[in-house]
């Protein structure tokens, strides 16, 4: 197969183990070695190496302690509401995203070159944006189930079936709307030497849509779900309990947590922003942040809890939750 080899946007192709902007044509055939334009600003896997694991590994402690908290205090309570199953939910997939995600990165930081063989390098590229995808629909689940509960608390339907089947929802669409990454990504030799799970298109045209699709599909479409749901909510009822507190905080978290992520890839694909060292810099902080969602949640389960996360009593969970 005929492709050609151009560059577009060099620093956010070596991206974290997330959705990389990769724009690569091609003009050589494409063998398991494929070459790709040198990066101007230098290597992303090497550029500020230090402050790029000081940053994963804060995500990765806060996410996967924060979560194992929040698991424990679901898993020791005994009488089971609707509201901790789904916060259950999110807390295993945000763990995931913590032993995964950010762990992955973590060791990608350390060895510089991708060191497993291609199928691995798919499988990881794989499971990772699965888990970008499921933290915000398990999100936009519990939102949904919460709109019930409140605002039709009559037709709110009893048991654990819906829940079930919106998770069930959620983790399908999430790994339905992933397979493209199986195809995208690959092992290949860049020029300057370096071994990367990197992404090859065909054609440049291919990237700019693509981008949006995945943009919409993780984060305007949810944005915009979560955003009308709630509003309905405090419209119904205005904060009439701290449980009702820790959902609705849950939508500005999600807000500042994937803004700068997204909107930074938007403006870079649309070639809107100048090709300076001051965006590459700034490409390398925003790339490490997909994660800071799933490191950020637990805290605000932390913060409406009657007690402040060391007894492990989550009871703003239940207060009037459980009687739905």
């Amino acid at each position: 197969m005929e492709v050609g080899s151009t560059e577009a946007s060099s620093s956010s192709q070596g991206g974290t183990g997330w959705l990389d902007l990769t724009l690569v044509t091609c003009t050589e055939t494409v063998t398991f070695t494929e070459v790709v334009t040198e990066e101007e600003w230098g290597s992303f896997y090497y550029s500020f190496k230090t402050e790029q694991l000081v940053t994963l590994w804060i995500l990765f402690i806060v996410t996967i302690a924060g979560n194992a908290i929040v698991l424990f205090s679901t898993w020791r309570r005994k009488r089971k509401s609707r509201m901790t199953f789904f916060v259950t939910q999110l807390a295993i997939t945000d763990s995931f995203t913590g032993l995964i995600n950010v762990m992955t990165d973590i060791i990608w930081r350390y060895t510089g070159d991708f060191m497993a063989p291609d199928i691995v390098c798919r499988v990881v590229r794989y499971f990772q944006v699965v888990l970008l995808y499921a933290s915000t629909y398990v999100l936009v689940s519990l939102s949904i189930d919460r709109y019930h509960a409140i605002v039709y608390p009559m037709k709110f339907l009893q048991g654990e079936r819906q829940a079930k089947v919106l998770i069930g929802v959620a983790w399908s669409l999430s790994f339905l709307f992933s397979i493209p990454t199986l195809i995208i990504f690959g092992k290949r030799q860049l020029s300057n030497g370096e071994v990367q799970c990197w992404a090859l298109w065909p054609d440049d045209s291919y990237w700019i849509p693509y981008m949006t699709v995945v943009a919409f599909l993780v984060y305007f479409i949810p944005l915009i779900i979560i955003s009308v749901i709630y509003s309905i909510v405090i419209r119904t009822i205005w904060m009439k309990s701290k449980a009702q507190a820790v959902i609705i905080s849950s939508c500005p978290a999600f807000v500042l947590c994937w803004s700068p992520y997204f909107l930074f890839d938007i403006l870079d694909n649309f070639n809107i922003l100048p090709e300076t060292k001051e965006r590459f810099y700034a490409s390398v902080i925003i790339q490490n942040l997909p994660a800071l969602n799933s490191a950020i949640n637990p805290l605000i389960y932390c913060l409406f809890s009657n007690r402040l996360c060391p007894p492990f009593e989550y009871r703003s969970f239940t207060v009037t939750l459980t009687t739905l």
